[in-house]
């Protein structure tokens, strides 16, 4: 088959301003890069759970330290993340994510080893949380920005979509697949196939066929500061990147809290934060799904606000449940909103953002991810003062007025411009 062949098929497949058939799936250079985060995220499920297992378990460390590992993972993440940002725009993606990635690799079959032969200590887990932090900012901003060169524009609210699919997705079983085979292998062990998920990754990532990167014109902001110097320059981009951030510091602070909901409050046990966790993971796959459709929506900037009000609304309702099926009823809910609003943003900034800038806008709303992390941190000493419910009820009611306000002040998000831009060339064509 000549090259270009079958990505010209898949466009032929659809009519002209709509998504092929399969949307992103359509393109082979797209699978493939789909596939590789597929097994990446894969492997970082047994990081997730091995590095909580390997401090409290193993290093018999109080659960501060839990905090403390987190945190020295993040802090690097947001610092690093708009510097990445300019590499992304700078570099080459698939180089970028080929180091990246094949560092992160070397990190993880480091502390293997360190573990598998009895040297490990806190704070060599810690350093290897700064350097896993990082290597992460590096790769995650290329991870983003390489999007439109896989796909066609027309298709990019599946491409984030399925992409988002594969965390919610993991979220759910991830944890249990981890825990069966760190039972059965060891916690060391399971390090050695989170690198090993890295090193499937980075060969599936080098097999891309790519079109030259776009180059910024002279007139452009070339500084390391350029892409947030563009966000606050217009409102909507400052909406949807605020509401991110905004998010992730108060509304998501009930995930590292639901150990405690379900231990003193609902009195469920650990097989019942397992539940509430899948629960929570179901909600959010489901809710990525259907950005398929309601990507497409003439009403996407009017549905982000909703479904962010709703969120606060739902995540202060789940604080102050003390009936279990309701709770895992709101979970379930509260997982299925976040993923709209936040996806819906994702594709916005994804589709209207100059190429020229994209690496170090989409290296500012990475940041915002981490700051989960943060959120959690604060929000959980806050509980040492006021309690856990009223804590978690106030960060989503916060969300809440957030969204409200920003439906009142923000024209340019209550009416989201038409997502479809002007023609771009075609990805670079490949065999499938």
């Amino acid at each position: 088959m000549a090259p270009g062949t079958r990505d010209a098929r898949h466009r032929e497949a659809a009519e002209p301003g709509q998504a092929p058939r399969w949307g992103a799936f359509s393109y082979p250079n797209y699978r493939r890069f789909w596939f590789a985060s597929l097994v990446r995220v894969f492997g970082m499920q047994f990081h997730i759970f091995a590095a909580g297992w390997l401090v409290v378990a193993v290093l018999d460390r109080s659960p501060i330290w839990l905090g403390v590992v987190g945190l020295s993972q993040a802090l690097p993440t947001i610092v690093l993340s708009v510097p990445a940002g300019l590499m992304a725009d700078r570099f080459e993606h698939r180089r970028l994510l080929v180091i990246g990635q094949t560092l992160s690799m070397t990190n993880y079959l480091a502390l293997a080893t360190l573990i598998v032969t009895g040297t490990v200590n806190i704070w060599l887990v810690i350093g290897w949380a700064v350097l896993a932090g990082a290597l992460s900012a590096i790769s995650n901003p290329a991870q983003q920005a390489i999007l439109p060169r896989l796909i066609e524009m027309r298709a990019m609210a599946s491409a984030v979509a399925f992409n988002s699919a594969i965390w919610n997705s993991m979220r759910i079983v991830g944890p249990a697949v981890a825990g069966v085979l760190i039972a059965a292998i060891g916690v060391g062990q399971a390090f050695f196939v989170a690198g090993a998920g890295f090193a499937v990754s980075t060969l599936l990532i080098g097999t891309l066929r790519l079109a030259p990167m776009p180059r910024a014109g002279s007139d452009g902001d070339n500084s390391l500061l350029g892409g947030m110097r563009y966000i606050f320059a217009h409102r909507l981009f400052l909406a949807v990147v605020g509401l991110s951030f905004f998010s992730s510091l108060f509304g998501m602070s009930y995930q590292f809290l639901m150990p405690i909901f379900a231990d003193e409050v609902l009195a469920v046990g650990s097989s019942g934060y397992g539940t509430m966790g899948a629960f929570a993971g179901i909600g959010a796959l489901l809710g990525t799904l259907s950005l398929v459709k309601l990507g497409a929506t003439r009403y996407r900037g009017q549905l982000m606000i909703a479904t962010a009000a709703l969120f606060g609304v739902v995540v202060a309702g789940f604080a102050t449940s003390t009936w279990f099926a309701l709770s895992l009823g709101l979970l379930f809910v509260a997982g299925f909103l976040s993923s709209v609003y936040l996806n819906l943003g994702m594709t916005t900034l994804q589709v209207l953002v100059p190429n020229e800038l994209r690496g170090r806008v989409m290296g500012v709303w990475s940041m915002t991810w981490f700051l989960t992390s943060v959120g959690g941190f604060v929000v959980g000493a806050g509980a040492e003062l006021v309690g856990t419910p009223a804590m978690v009820a106030v960060g989503g009611l916060a969300v809440t007025a957030f969204a409200v306000g920003l439906y009142m002040i923000s024209p340019e998000l209550r009416r989201l411009p038409d997502l479809q831009p002007s023609p771009r060339p075609a990805p670079a064509p490949t065999r499938g």
